[in-house]
């Protein structure tokens, strides 16, 4: 498989199957039969028969369930570097699993399908997977690990828990895609099992994020990236969406790469991507090349020695440079990798570590 594709071929995936029913964790009683739910900062109210803001956590009975547990929308065989991670595991694939449901809501969701359906109408349709079974098509396919994505994994965290608890177990590396909008208590929970956190920085300024999603204050998701590598020793990237007119001028796009550097430090790296009209932002047209070539230079002169390109294959922009001698260490065209100036995560020529984790 050189790219991403859906994965078949285990007996327990099948549309229709039964789910465990599993009661949600991070709630408490709200009063009137309601159920208030602390997993992240939104901290929904939740009355009888209904769901909270991302549509996959409801009250039923008086008590609050994971919907969406085991049933994976996504099942896809991806190359890391499409998280974008391109200092973890560079050249492996990973088991790629997302479900309904989001926390975050993007305007310009390039996976509005899944992040905007309701568990209470949808989810029946879904494959069962369970974590076992999860690691056994992993083994399967010869995958290095698994990858949330595609929606925000904390909405379904019991089951992203439950799954990354089994692939350690079996040796595999685990990942975590999201806007980190999540608790403290939350992050704990699944944090020392997850191996790499990729955050999703969306824009410099709270405004900037209320324009770009259903988030009104980035405090917490901050909060989150920094505890995650600080506490937990999660391997941390940054991605960050440039989209016209939004966030792509020299303030915002300045704001973003001192936080990466002043938060999480000089060497984590920044992706800037490149927006492609979608969803409630389809009006817009797609990022220039351009615009995402000076938000890179902008990150150099920032101080970060690893800014990527993405979402244009084949430039330049994807190669990771060493810093010290500029040689060119990994070159990414797409689906090849080619790791032949890295050894252990050091530049062969010089001899510089690059942060770059290898098995």
């Amino acid at each position: 498989m050189d790219r991403s594709e859906p994965i078949t071929g285990i007996p327990t995936v099948h549309p229709g199957g039964q789910a465990p029913t599993v009661e949600a964790l991070f709630c408490e009683e709200a009063g009137g039969g309601a159920v208030r739910c602390r997993l992240c900062p939104h901290l929904c109210v939740v009355r009888e028969h209904e769901e909270g803001l991302c549509k996959v956590r409801g009250v039923r009975g008086g008590r609050m369930f994971a919907l969406t547990y085991a049933r994976p929308a996504t099942i896809i065989s991806d190359e890391i570097e499409k998280k974008p991670l391109f200092h973890f595991h560079p050249g492996t694939r990973a088991l790629s699993l997302g479900s309904y449901g989001c926390n975050v809501l993007c305007a310009g969701c390039q996976n509005w399908q899944i992040s905007h359906a309701s568990a209470r109408t949808e989810t029946a349709r879904l494959p069962v997977l369970m974590p076992a079974d999860a690691v056994a098509m992993a083994f399967k396919h010869k995958l290095a690990g698994v990858a949330f994505t595609y929606n925000d994994p904390v909405v379904w965290i019991e089951y992203v828990h439950d799954v990354c608890a089994a692939f350690k177990k079996a040796g595999l590396y685990t990942a975590f895609i999201t806007a980190g909008y999540l608790t403290e208590a939350a992050l704990d929970y699944v944090g020392p099992l997850v191996d790499a956190f990729k955050f999703d920085l969306k824009a410099a300024t709270a405004e900037g994020w209320g324009r770009l999603t259903k988030v009104k204050d980035p405090g917490p998701a901050y909060a989150a990236a920094i505890r995650a590598k600080e506490v937990h020793g999660c391997h941390l990237e940054v991605v960050s969406n440039i989209v016209p007119g939004l966030n792509d001028d020299d303030d915002s796009l300045t704001g973003m790469a001192c936080w990466v550097r002043d938060n999480l430090g000089p060497g984590i790296p920044w992706h800037v991507t490149r927006f492609l009209p979608e969803f409630e932002l389809s009006y817009l047209p797609p990022t220039p090349i351009k615009t995402l070539e000076r938000a890179v230079r902008i990150g150099k002169a920032s101080g970060l020695r690893f800014v990527y390109l993405g979402n244009v294959p084949d430039h330049a922009g994807r190669h990771t440079v060493c810093p010290r001698c500029g040689r060119t260490v990994v070159r990414r065209s797409e689906p090849k990798v080619d790791l032949a100036g890295l050894g252990h995560g050091f530049c062969l020529a010089c001899g510089e570590d690059l942060g770059i984790v290898q098995a």
